[in-house]
């Protein structure tokens, strides 16, 4: 397979305006592309610039369970390349952020020799911080896949920004559906409420698709998020709780005089 490469690009969150000249440049020159994105406009864009482009959504909905189709899509994906093809596979936002398909098929077509290239794209999360106006690095920030926070009881440092994903989604395995889980959105609270108040704030923020158009930007208690519709796409943010602490005897040891930090 001499021919045969791995490239992995994000499309980004809006519109082509995402999309890196390099990245576009992949999508141009490759022999074969796969794609799964959120928006049919960059889906249109994608079989203009190549015409042997190929959607991954009929595998993506072929099965029950989501890790079952995202097995089928890995499969396919290296399939493709084993074809002594240079392929590229276009995810949507960042291709390695709350996706696993294709870094599965770029982590084994690595270990089998042939030539792969991952590529970043702007994810949810960036639109978040920019939308948001917020800099993770004033406190740090936390970020969770909301179903893999309660099962598996992650600790949160409420004294960081904390950013949720798929909040939407609690606890479906299977391909997503349209209403939202109450049960779950409750599972949620209950598991928020042993670190923050019913009257902490708290935000469900959904970036936008395209040029030109807002972010959808909820702002509310923790306490109301039962009665608030999230979407599959929507992140759950909470602000850092200000007023934490700095410890005495680091500031010593560092040689850091308090009155520098602000």
């Amino acid at each position: 397979m001499k021919n045969a490469s791995l490239v992995v690009v994000g499309s980004g969150i809006k519109f082509f305006s995402h999309l890196t000249t390099e990245t576009k440049t992949y999508i141009t020159q490759s022999d074969k592309v796969l794609y799964l994105v959120n928006e049919p406009a960059i889906e249109e864009w994608i079989h203009l610039t190549n015409s042997n482009s190929e959607s991954l959504e009929n595998i993506y909905r072929s099965y029950s369970l989501r890790l079952h189709s995202y097995r089928a899509i890995t499969h396919q994906i290296l399939s493709e390349v084993k074809k002594n093809q240079r392929v590229c596979v276009v995810i949507y936002g960042h291709p390695t952020i709350m996706v696993q398909p294709a870094l599965e098929a770029a982590i084994q077509a690595k270990k089998e020799g042939i030539d792969v290239l991952v590529l970043p794209g702007v994810s949810a999360e960036d639109c978040l911080f920019v939308d948001l106006m917020i800099n993770p690095g004033s406190s740090g920030w936390q970020s969770f896949e909301a179903t893999d926070l309660l099962i598996h009881q992650r600790s949160i440092d409420n004294r960081s920004h904390l950013i949720l994903w798929q909040a939407g989604l609690i606890g479906e395995l299977g391909i997503p559906k349209p209403e939202n889980n109450n049960r779950a959105i409750k599972v949620l609270l209950d598991y928020l409420l042993k670190y923050y108040a019913l009257t902490d704030e708290m935000i469900v923020y959904e970036a936008s698709q395209y040029p030109g158009f807002k972010p959808k930007i909820a702002n509310l208690y923790i306490g109301d998020l039962c009665n608030t519709i999230i979407s599959r796409t929507s992140l759950l943010y909470i602000p850092p709780n200000t007023s934490s602490t700095t410890d005495e005897s680091t500031l010593r040891e560092l040689g850091i005089n308090r009155k520098n930090l602000t």
